[in-house]
């Protein structure tokens, strides 16, 4: 059933209900901590930076290393819907030192939903009108109990009809509660990076309940594929079919999303394959942080530039392994690119990979190359 072509009566008062149920949670939550002071500083930056950073990660990374004079916006990640609508949330995920030393230097904390083996509850939840409240219900609780700035929707991925409209019910009824709060809570979504997942999200009518839509440009290639090719090139190249970040920028625009609320995805992470080169037949391929990339070039593993993808990839001592992956340069085309576009910002996955020796490599580039140059 098909929930966004009820009456307008009826969703007007599906609406008032939700946001009684909500204001009614609201009150418990704002006594006990509140937590979202206001935000005096002025904005360092017209572009967006959302840095993820994976609660698990707590051990490698934690608060204190993290530099949020190159953020504009943190997303922790992840908590996630079981089948009946309650908010999941791990004990590692509370980390109330994080959202202060956000707070004090400036940067809004959102709370991801979802992400990659954490989505079995959305489809359940989101096409049942009574989970569907619960969930939200309990979303703006937490958030409000623990002072986070607003919410971001990891849905991996909607994939039918059904699913679809229940993904509309659950964005409408969300934005109702969290832009209802003072200051209004925000609400992003990663998004798939193309037509093959986005056929399901209907981004015509949802874009305005959205502060930012967040494009995932990055997994063009993985295990997946048949095929070696790049994590997340800039352009497509050879005759391949798999998307890149120019693609997706494009279908951004079909799909009607203004350009400032459009944000490209950089990873710091790439992909190997075993593979006789770029888009031949591939095998094995493995995911490698930032960090772990380092060391591979540091025990001889050759560089090599792609003038077409404007990404690099490293070849193995045996020449039987190749890796995609992003680099200074490769971020530095990448926000060169986002300028003359004139679309939002960026998002990162994620923000401990490119520590090496306690100290960001890739996160300042990101930083300086869309903040120093200025749309021109």
């Amino acid at each position: 059933m098909h929930l966004r072509k009820h009456s307008g009566l009826f969703t007007f008062l599906a609406l008032i209900l939700l946001l009684a149920g909500g204001l009614a949670g609201q009150k418990a939550g704002r006594n006990f901590n509140p937590k979202r002071p206001a935000q005096t500083r002025p904005p360092r930056m017209e572009k967006v930076i959302i840095g993820y950073y994976p609660c698990e990660k707590r051990a490698v990374v934690d608060y204190r290393q993290i530099n949020f004079d190159y953020l504009t916006h943190l997303a922790e990640a992840f908590v996630w819907p079981d089948r009946d609508g309650h908010l999941i949330v791990s004990s590692k995920f509370i980390y109330p030192e994080l959202l202060a030393a956000a707070h004090k230097n400036g940067v809004k904390v959102i709370m991801s939903i979802g992400g990659w083996g954490n989505c079995d509850g959305f489809p359940p939840m989101a096409t049942s009108s009574e989970k569907r409240a619960r969930f939200i219900s309990e979303v703006l609780d937490f958030c409000l109990l623990h002072g986070y700035d607003g919410v971001d929707l990891d849905w991996e991925f909607v994939s039918n009809e059904e699913e679809k409209a229940g993904f509309s019910s659950l964005v409408k009824e969300l934005s109702v509660l969290l832009k209802a709060q003072d200051p209004p809570l925000l609400l992003t979504m990663a998004a798939p990076a193309g037509p093959y997942w986005g056929r399901w999200i209907d981004f015509e009518e949802l874009h305005p309940y959205f502060d930012f839509i967040s494009f995932m440009t990055y997994d063009f290639h993985g295990p997946w594929t048949d095929h070696a090719g790049h994590n997340s090139p800039l352009y497509n190249c050879g005759g391949d079919s798999c998307g890149s970040v120019d693609d997706t920028f494009s279908y951004a625009l079909i799909r009607e999303i203004p350009l400032k609320k459009i944000l490209l995805g950089i990873p710091f992470y790439g992909r190997s394959f075993e593979a006789a080169g770029l888009y031949k037949p591939a095998t094995n391929s493995q995911y490698y942080v930032y960090s772990e990339i380092k060391k591979l070039i540091a025990s001889g593993w050759k560089y090599n530039w792609d003038s077409c993808a404007e990404v690099p990839y490293l070849l193995s001592p045996s020449k039987k392994t190749l890796l995609s992956f992003d680099d200074k340069k490769s971020i530095q085309k990448k926000a060169q690119y986002l300028l003359a576009k004139k679309a939002a910002g960026f998002i990162i996955w994620e923000i401990t990979a490119d520590v090496v020796n306690g100290r960001a490599e890739l996160l300042p580039v990101v930083y300086q190359s869309i903040n120093y140059q200025g749309d021109k």
